[in-house]
């Protein structure tokens, strides 16, 4: 937020957000400029940025869980929300969770390949009734 109410370039903006959500930030360089591009395109405004923020900020998950199964992901590396959110979380709904033991907060992004095998498994023990 300071960098953009300081009209810091998209690129910084972007870079630092990329090293807030991935443990492995100068791996993505790719993904990096694509998101220059769409903040360039799309730009957010302050006043959208701020309430998002609020959103974030004050946020309460409902006491009881959605009907639907869940299957809850998260890292212990992740530097912007601490797992043991997630954790709380999976107890209070008595829901699954994977946790990978590095990655950053943007799981698919750090490692697209365990988020894809923890839901793979997450279904066969679902459908095995296991």
């Amino acid at each position: 937020l300071r960098l953009a109410l300081a009209g810091a370039a998209p690129r910084e903006i972007e870079r630092v957000v990329l090293r807030m959500t991935s443990q492995r930030p100068g791996s993505h360089e790719g993904v990096l400029q694509a998101w220059v591009e769409a903040r360039t395109q799309h730009p957010v405004s302050t006043h959208n940025t701020l309430r998002q923020l609020r959103a974030a900020a004050t946020y309460r998950a409902p006491a009881r869980a959605p009907r639907a199964a869940l299957l809850l992901l998260a890292s212990e590396g992740d530097q912007l929300v601490s797992s043991r959110c997630s954790k709380a979380l999976a107890d209070a709904w008595a829901c699954s969770l994977d946790l990978h033991p590095q990655a950053g907060h943007d799981l698919p992004l750090d490692d697209p390949q365990w988020v894809a095998q923890s839901v793979g498994r997450w279904l066969e023990r679902g459908l095995s009734g296991g």
